[in-house]
């Protein structure tokens, strides 16, 4: 039998489907995989393809100016 997959989201965002799409699978390598479901794949999808044009074309301050952000934004989250 095999194990049941679950969105990235799930219990977390309004519409959330729970069970993962394989159509919607972004693999990182060395085991970092996120899955997603029907319902907040596409969106995910929408967000990896700006976020990789950004990197590709503003340069290292945007990284720098992004990856402050992201630490900042799971700061806080850890604190509310």
């Amino acid at each position: 039998m095999t194990e049941k997959v679950y969105c990235n989201d799930y219990g977390d965002r309004p519409g959330c489907l729970g069970e993962a799409d394989p159509r919607y699978v972004m693999d990182f390598g060395e085991g970092q995989i996120i899955h997603w479901c029907a319902f907040c794949g596409p969106e995910a999808h929408r967000l990896n393809n700006v976020l990789t044009k950004a990197f590709e074309t503003r340069g290292p301050e945007f990284l720098e100016e992004f990856s402050t952000l992201v630490h900042n934004a799971e700061k806080e989250r850890k604190t509310s």
